[in-house]
């Protein structure tokens, strides 16, 4: 299971390691390079089991904005394994995944205000 909110994101690891790469990243405008530019959420592995192939790795989300994520688990087989994209946290609570055309979007009207 995964969820990712503002205070209360997490990712489980299972199947012997699924989602064990997981990380989230706060887009915070666009990189020539890179395509945008990120502010890497800080990741706590102590919910993992010794191995690291199983157990809960949690992120310090503290902030509403734009954000993407790559490899969080939601199942236990290589078929179903990844969740991966962006998504959109509102200071009210509330989310909204998000396609890549509306990250660029939105970011092309921050620039422009």
């Amino acid at each position: 299971m995964s969820q990712i909110s503002i205070g209360n994101t997490y990712t489980d690891v299972r199947g012997g390691g699924f989602g064990r790469t997981a990380w989230i990243a706060r887009i915070t405008s666009r990189d020539p390079k890179y395509g945008f530019k990120r502010e890497f959420c800080q990741r706590d592995m102590s919910g993992l089991s010794r191995s690291g192939r199983s157990g809960t790795i949690r992120f310090d989300v503290t902030a509403p904005g734009i954000y993407e994520f790559r490899d969080f688990c939601v199942g236990s087989t290589a078929r179903n394994w990844q969740w991966s994209g962006f998504i959109l946290l509102r200071e009210d609570g509330t989310s909204e995944e998000l396609t890549r055309e509306q990250v660029e979007n939105l970011l092309d009207t921050q620039e422009a205000a």
